[in-house]
């Protein structure tokens, strides 16, 4: 079934700018794929699109560990936003592992990336 969302060209707000997040996102995902982009010279509609693109591009950096951050968690723009689902998840699956209790409500996207580092290297997982 396609949805509105699979049609970025037909969006009501399509040829606004893109969102910070759109842009950050892009930037991130065009050094994966050392794909020269300039998200400011797009709109959202566009923005998106490239975004689908690039996330099916394969990776310029096949060295890359799966899990690590792309980048620096405390520069993300989501980073203050609830921890996602899979983030807690993980989290309480290492812990267990660990032998250790962590509290992960209320906890942040940034501290939920911070603590999966720590006990991945602490359980080896």
């Amino acid at each position: 079934m396609t949805s509105q969302l699979d049609k970025p060209s037909e969006w009501a707000t399509g040829s606004d700018a893109p969102t910070s997040k759109q842009k950050a996102f892009l930037t991130t995902l065009a050094a994966d794929k050392d794909a020269p982009i300039d998200p400011a010279s797009l709109n959202k509609s566009e923005a998106s699109q490239k975004i689908n693109e690039l996330k099916n591009a394969e990776t310029k950096n096949p060295g890359a560990t799966a899990g690590e951050p792309i980048q620096d968690p405390d520069s993300w723009s989501t980073g203050g936003d609830q921890a996602t689902g899979k983030q807690t998840g993980y989290i309480a699956a290492m812990a267990r592992e660990a032998g250790e209790e962590v509290e992960t409500g209320g906890m942040g996207k940034t501290e939920a990336s911070k603590r999966i580092g720590e006990l991945k290297e602490k359980t080896g997982m």
